[in-house]
C-alpha cells in the first residue's frame, strides 16, 4: 500500500473545508480590531461572532473566552495568569504526573520565581490519584491545580469534574488542559466545574496557531506577555483574526458531526487496542480501556528501535506519531510511559481524524505485525553479528 495514510490526528488535523472557506473570506480582515475606523469595525465584529461559537461550543459566555496563539499559550496564560493574579495568597501549585509538555513548561518558570510545583501520581493507565490530590489541594497556601481533561499520548480522561469540585471546595483556583477532547467529545465547562479551560484549533480541524482560554467570570488573570490590552486586558498581541474565525467555524462544523464521529472513531480504536496485542509481537496497548478519548491509541513494541518502526511505516504510506513527544525524537523514552510504571520505552500513538476509514485502519493492521517482527529479526542478527566483536569480559 502507497497511499498517504495519515494517522497523527492527535497531533494536528487536516483543515476542514468549512475553515477554510471561513479562512479564506477572513483574509481580507487585516485591520486592527482595537480601532473604531470602519474596517477595524469589521474585524472586531468578526471576532466578536467568532467568540459566541467558541463560549456556545462548550457551554460559556463570550466574556469568558481569550482568544490565544494556541494551546502551548492557552495552557501558559491559564497557569501563569491565573497564579501570578492570586501570588499574596500562596506559593503552591498541584498539577498531574502525566500533563502535556506545556504544562510542565511554565510551572518549571514558576518553579524558578519561587513557587512549589506539587505533582500527583497516575496509575498504570495514567489515571490520576484522586486521594492524593484531594490531600495535596487542601494544603494551605495552594493557589491553583491543573489537571488534563484527556492525556496527549494515553487517550486516557481523568475525573475532570470531580477534580474541580476538590479543589473549589479549597478555594484553588482550577485549570484543565482540553486540548484533546473539545470539538471530538461534549465538553461543558459549567458540568465541569472549571474555572480555566484551554483548547486548540487545530486539534479539531482548523488552522495551527490559534487557540483559545476560558476564564470563568469573577477568576482574575494577569496578562501575559504585557504591552497592549487586548482580549479585556487579559492578553497582549494583535490577535489573528482569519485564524479565530477559522477556528469557530471548524469547532462549529465538528460539534455537528461529532456523535457520528466519536462512534466511528470508538469503533475502529477498539479494534485497533485489541488486534495490536493480539498480532503484533511484543506490542503492548497503554491507556484506559474505556475511559478514554474515541480518537486515539498508544502501543509500544519490545525489542525494537521504535526509529526504525516509524521509518518503516512512513514509507509504506502510514503517518503514525512516536517517541517523546517533549522532544519530537522516536527514540527518546515517553514520560508519560515511565510514570505508569513502563521506564525507558517509546511509545507509538495513532490518532483518528473526522475522516479515518476502516479501510486505512485495516491496511495498518495488515502490514504491522509481520514488519515488526522482520525489523525484529533484522535487530537480533544485527546484534548478534555484533556481539562477536565485543571484547571478552574480565
Amino acid at each position: 500500500m502507497t497511499s498517504d495514510i495519515y494517522l497523527d490526528g492527535a497531533a494536528a488535523t487536516a483543515l476542514l473545508p468549512a475553515a477554510r472557506d471561513a479562512l479564506i473570506e477572513a483574509l481580507d480582515a487585516f485591520a486592527d480590531p482595537l480601532t473604531i475606523h470602519a474596517p477595524g469595525r469589521d474585524a472586531r465584529r468578526l471576532l466578536d461572532d467568532a467568540r459566541v461559537v467558541v463560549a456556545r461550543s462548550i457551554g460559556a459566555q463570550p466574556d469568558e473566552i481569550v482568544f490565544t496563539s494556541g494551546g502551548t499559550e492557552s495552557v501558559a496564560l491559564g497557569i501563569w495568569g491565573g497564579v501570578r493574579a492570586q501570588r499574596e495568597l500562596g506559593t503552591r501549585i498541584v498539577v498531574g504526573a502525566v500533563e502535556h509538555p506545556a504544562v510542565g513548561g511554565v510551572c518549571h518558570v514558576l518553579e524558578s520565581d519561587g513557587y512549589e510545583v506539587v505533582i500527583v501520581p497516575v496509575d498504570a493507565y495514567g489515571a490520576m490519584d484522586l486521594d492524593r490530590y484531594a490531600a495535596e489541594v487542601r494544603r494551605p497556601r495552594t493557589l491553583l491545580a491543573s489537571v488534563q481533561h484527556a492525556n496527549h499520548e494515553l487517550g486516557t480522561i481523568q475525573q475532570i469534574g470531580e477534580a474541580a469540585r476538590l479543589a473549589r471546595e479549597s478555594g484553588v483556583r482550577f485549570h484543565t488542559d482540553a486540548c484533546q477532547t473539545v470539538g471530538r467529545l461534549p465538553v461543558d465547562v459549567e458540568a465541569l466545574g472549571v474555572d480555566l479551560l484551554s483548547l486548540s484549533g487545530h486539534k479539531f480541524g482548523g488552522p495551527p496557531g490559534v487557540g483559545a482560554l476560558y476564564v470563568r467570570r469573577g477568576v482574575g488573570l494577569t496578562a501575559y506577555p504585557c504591552g497592549d490590552d487586548r482580549e479585556r486586558k487579559r492578553r497582549s498581541g494583535m490577535e489573528n483574526t482569519p485564524g479565530i474565525v477559522a477556528m469557530a467555524a471548524a469547532l462549529s462544523a465538528s460539534l455537528a458531526s461529532m456523535a457520528d464521529t466519536a462512534a466511528t472513531q470508538w469503533s475502529l480504536t477498539a479494534t485497533l487496542r485489541e488486534r495490536i496485542e493480539e498480532t503484533v509481537p511484543g506490542a503492548r496497548v497503554h491507556g484506559h480501556p474505556t475511559h478514554r478519548t474515541p480518537h486515539l491509541v498508544c502501543f509500544s513494541v519490545d525489542r525494537l528501535d521504535p526509529s526504525t518502526l516509524m521509518m518503516a511505516l512512513d514509507d509504506r504510506g502510514f503517518r503514525i506519531s512516536a517517541g517523546s513527544l517533549c522532544t519530537g525524537r522516536p527514540g527518546d523514552p515517553s514520560p508519560v510511559l515511565e510514570q505508569i510504571g513502563v521506564p525507558g520505552t517509546s511509545g507509538f500513538r495513532v490518532g483518528l481524524g473526522p475522516s479515518t476509514t476502516e479501510r486505512e485502519i485495516g491496511g495498518l493492521l495488515e502490514i504491522l505485525p509481520e514488519l515488526v517482527r522482520d525489523l525484529q529479526r533484522m535487530e537480533r542478527v544485527s546484534s548478534e553479528a555484533l556481539a562477536r566483536f565485543r571484547p571478552p569480559e574480565p
